[in-house]
């Protein structure tokens, strides 16, 4: 067998593998929906009391900070108990800013359905900074806000606030709620868990308008939908397109979905 047939042999198997994988990820997607066909769920209508003030914000405690160290001159500092994660603040953030975060890490990840899956937050550092702050690391002219798998990075400015993106420094200021926080901790939620891969597939096949160079948005995208970031007062499958809602069902608790505030913001 030449040396181009043997090439285009590998070719065409590879391309098979990868179809017959998108498959059976979306089988798979399939299988776990079917047994959860009632999908539903139900928000909160009161804000979430919170399970810390400002008086339990203290300055970082040495070596609990593993990741970006020394990146960002942080003073403030919160911890979320179970799963173990870090809240921590430059001086310029609000002590009603670091409240919140951690109320929305809290219970985001509260809401994830096992706890294998909640285990993986141990340790997230989330990082709330100002437009004084230094940009992501690696980041784009004006990035203040990011999510991976190891820590969150938002930008308290884009928050309950009518402003400009630092990011689109030429856009007219726009309101935002939440949208800009749970969206970046989506990313955060979709990475830890391992789940771009089955996200992409999912959309492949349900989404007519699919576009690939926005892939690794989907998950962010209905993150904030699911959670109510704009604070519409409509959360969860009845926020999204089905085929999404029965997928962040098989992730997420339906159950009196952590509904965010702007309440207090000073």
């Amino acid at each position: 067998m030449t040396n181009l047939k043997i090439l285009i042999l590998f070719t065409l198997t590879l391309t098979y593998l990868g179809a017959c994988t998108d498959d059976n990820i979306v089988d798979n997607i399939d299988k776990e929906i079917d047994e959860n066909i009632n999908a539903s769920s139900t928000c909160r209508t009161t804000d979430t009391p919170a399970t810390v003030s400002e008086i339990n914000i203290t300055t970082p405690p040495e070596g609990v900070q593993t990741q970006i160290v020394g990146y960002y001159a942080v003073t403030k500092y919160l911890q979320v108990v179970s799963p173990q994660m870090h809240i921590f603040g430059t001086s310029n953030v609000s002590d009603w800013m670091m409240v919140r975060a951690h109320e929305m890490a809290e219970n985001i990840v509260s809401s994830i359905k096992t706890k294998a899956r909640r285990k993986k937050f141990a340790g997230h550092h989330i990082f709330v900074i100002t437009d004084v702050d230094p940009i992501v690391p690696g980041g784009v002219p004006g990035q203040r806000n990011t999510g991976n798998s190891l820590y969150t990075i938002i930008n308290q400015v884009l928050v309950c606030s009518s402003t400009v993106d630092s990011i689109r420094p030429e856009s007219a200021p726009v309101f935002r709620s939440w949208d800009t926080p749970i969206h970046e901790f989506g990313h955060a939620i979709e990475l830890a868990l391992g789940l771009r891969d089955t996200t992409v597939s999912l959309h492949k096949d349900k989404n007519p308008n699919f576009d690939a160079n926005v892939s690794s948005e989907y998950f962010a995208w209905a993150s904030e939908n699911w959670f109510d970031a704009r604070i519409t007062g409509t959360c969860g499958v009845d926020a999204m397109d089905k085929f999404e809602g029965d997928y962040f069902f098989t992730i997420f608790s339906g159950e009196s979905i952590w509904k965010p505030t702007c309440a207090g913001r000073p």
